[in-house]
């Protein structure tokens, strides 16, 4: 009988052991692979990067800090409701809030929407219907501190 026979024999036998064993230390983790968003989560991170898009581009006509504050007025909210239009998915209704946080600051019992401003909403949609999701940015315009708020519903066709 020749011996190195058994040993190649045995060999495929702890081969087969070692694979065996390290399949099961795999299996033993608890990892999913179906990793879903819902939509409330994608409006969020669409309205997130309009809002950071917008602030990182520096005002053209040098009056403001960026292109958010200068959309954040009134005398160009057209031009934000257009880039905001074309950048979100057709079917979703918006909001555009302007909370003046400097005021807030120092009335700090005046509910948020009640501050004296005759900008807020900036836009606004006849209805509020579906999922919500909101995003925010804080700029400053003429050393008041405000807060642009875009709260998105996403509404099926």
């Amino acid at each position: 009988m020749d011996n190195s026979a058994q040993i190649h024999v045995f060999e495929v036998i702890i081969v087969a052991g070692m694979l065996f064993m390290s399949l099961y230390f795999v299996r033993s983790f608890d990892v999913s692979l179906n990793i879903t968003k819902t939509e409330e989560n994608e409006l969020e991170i669409l309205g997130n990067g309009i809002l950071t898009n917008l602030e990182g581009i520096p005002d053209n006509l040098e009056q403001y800090p960026s292109l958010l504050a200068r959309y954040a007025t009134v005398d160009y909210i057209d031009e934000f409701t257009d880039y905001v239009n074309t950048s979100l998915p057709e079917g979703t209704l918006y909001k555009i809030s302007l909370i003046n946080i400097s005021y807030l600051n120092k009335h700090p019992d005046t509910p948020i929407g009640n501050e004296p401003s005759p900008t807020n909403p900036l836009y606004s949609v006849p209805v509020e219907i579906g999922k919500e999701a909101s995003s925010s940015r804080i700029i400053v315009i003429d050393g008041v501190v405000y807060e642009v708020v875009l709260t998105m519903y996403f509404t099926l066709r």
